[in-house]
């Protein structure tokens, strides 16, 4: 089999998505219940592509922490390649120009975008032709607003126009691109910034185009990026359990949640449940969630504790559970030592509220995000299940609130009194929306990322 390497152009500071991409990265922006880079990684896994390189600029340091997660489950390695300015599409590529040499071809692909597309079938494509270069195109609703194809009877690009203001025809780049090695090498040292306006022309009448009539969606907007939880929440979601839907997840903070809140606790003799929290619990579970424990736990990173003493308090913690006939799936913890006070900034990945516990558990534990629900006391507990994608969190003692009133992403945060109250409401939704409907939508949807 041909050996394919991928360049994932991640690096959009995303700026019409703000004021989310003000705390997380455009790439990992949530869909389906996980982020957007993780679709294109099992997209990669799928077609046997083994390693990719990720540029990053804004949030650098959160999309590290995500290929770091990735990398110690994916069989497709992702490699950063940091810009602290931004060198354009083409600026990247000629940052790496030895990054074919041990490739036969490369795929470079717009990580902004939402898409439906088998790469495999892409690649097969890519191999049947005698031009170097390949095009994925959609069918644009606006063509004015895209970089359009004409093809011959060959399939073959015989002329292309960056948003033409009186369009050829609705074939637009779908900024997915195949390309030999021999061509990737070219590109590189053209010494031009944007693939699009200043590479394709070169190449007309040198490659061939795939029209794709399956679902793609650029996210860089916020009329797209609803459209795509909307239309394709539920599709996206799918895409990462084979085996028919995956399972609902109740994730759950620790302190003043589930168990008494005692500052840097490491006594297992001071752990004591809160009323109702073994009951609620096995509600959770009998009615088909998994129950996840996701808990910041600074007091390892600031040394007031040890990981063994950590460890002593959460079997002391199980263990009066299992006495009241309760139990959890998991327990996850975050040591980092935070620099900063803001209950509403991510600074790491994995300390909520950033979303990267609840997303190691989704891939650890075979979860739907996009069905699951966050419980908490701080707001951090709510922004991570925000961030992380879920269908909506309960905020103890909180309040309700719009669901865009932190950003764009369709969550529902309800508030409630106790672990009670809340499971009352969890469950009550749950039984009136089942499982959603997961079919793949059937259009094409968007334009090429920016």
């Amino acid at each position: 089999m041909t050996r394919t390497k991928a360049l994932l152009l991640a690096a959009g500071e995303g700026t019409r998505l703000r004021p989310l991409t003000e705390v997380l990265p455009k790439c990992l922006v949530p869909l389906g219940g996980r982020p957007l880079l993780a679709h294109w990684v099992h997209t990669l896994e799928s077609a046997g592509v083994r390693e990719a390189l990720v540029n990053t600029n804004a949030h650098a340091s959160l999309v590290r922490d995500y290929l770091a997660l990735n990398n110690t489950r994916s069989t497709t390695r992702l490699v950063e390649t940091h810009e602290p300015r931004l060198l354009g599409s083409a600026g990247t590529l000629a940052a790496h120009p030895g990054f074919a040499d041990d490739a036969e071809a490369v795929l470079i692909i717009y990580a902004d975008n939402l898409s439906g597309i088998d790469l495999t079938t892409l690649l097969q494509f890519h191999a049947s032709h005698s031009d170097p270069f390949t095009m994925l195109l959609f069918r644009a609703s606006d063509p004015s607003a895209c970089g359009i194809a004409t093809l011959d009877t060959d399939n073959r690009i015989v002329a292309f126009e960056e948003k033409p203001k009186q369009p050829s025809s609705d074939l637009a780049n779908a900024g997915l691109y195949v390309v030999d090695a021999a061509v990737y090498r070219d590109m590189a040292t053209a010494n031009a910034f944007d693939i699009g306006h200043d590479l394709l022309p070169r190449y007309t009448g040198h490659m061939r185009g795939l029209p794709f009539d399956g679902f793609h969606l650029d996210v860089g907007s916020p009329q797209s990026y609803r459209h795509g939880q909307r239309e394709a929440g539920a599709w996206a979601a799918s895409r990462f359990h084979q085996d028919g839907p995956g399972k609902p997840a109740i994730f759950l903070d620790r302190d003043g949640t589930l168990i008494e809140d005692v500052p840097y606790l490491r006594d297992p003799k001071a752990v004591r449940l809160v009323p109702d929290a073994a009951k609620t619990l096995q509600r959770f579970r009998d009615a088909g969630f998994a129950c996840v424990i996701t808990t910041n736990q600074s007091g390892v990173g600031r040394g007031m504790m040890s990981k063994a003493d950590l460890a002593r308090v959460h079997d002391a913690f199980l263990s009066d559970l299992a006495a009241q006939g309760a139990s959890v799936d998991a327990i996850y913890h975050c040591p980092t030592k935070p620099s900063i006070t803001d209950r509403r900034t991510i600074e790491d990945l994995n300390r909520k509220p950033g979303p990267g516990m609840l997303w190691q558990a989704a891939m650890d534990l075979g979860l739907d995000v996009h069905r699951s629900w966050m419980i908490g006391d701080m707001v951090s507990d709510i922004l991570a299940g925000r961030y992380a994608g879920c269908a909506g969190s309960v905020w103890l003692r909180g309040e309700n609130s719009n669901s865009e009133e932190n950003g764009l992403i369709n969550h529902t945060t309800l508030g409630a009194t106790s672990l009670e109250e809340a499971a009352d409401t969890i469950l009550r939704r749950h039984a009136t929306d089942g499982i959603r409907e997961a079919s793949i939508p059937s259009t094409a949807q968007g334009v090429q990322g920016s």
